[in-house]
């Protein structure tokens, strides 16, 4: 069954980087909301100067 083998890695090499894309959105998304939590103030000030 050789023919067998470059499917599986092929696949094997796909959920490996299906699962770094997922890490790599996860972290974006982590530092994200740290950044929202810090920068949330400037944020409101922000508004309310665009808002005045």
């Amino acid at each position: 069954m050789p023919q067998m083998m470059p499917i599986n890695w092929l696949i094997i090499f796909l959920m490996c980087m299906i699962c770094l894309i997922s890490i790599m959105i996860l972290m974006n998304s982590l530092l994200l909301n740290l950044k929202i939590k810090n920068f949330k103030k400037k944020i409101i000030y922000k508004k309310w100067k665009w808002l005045w």
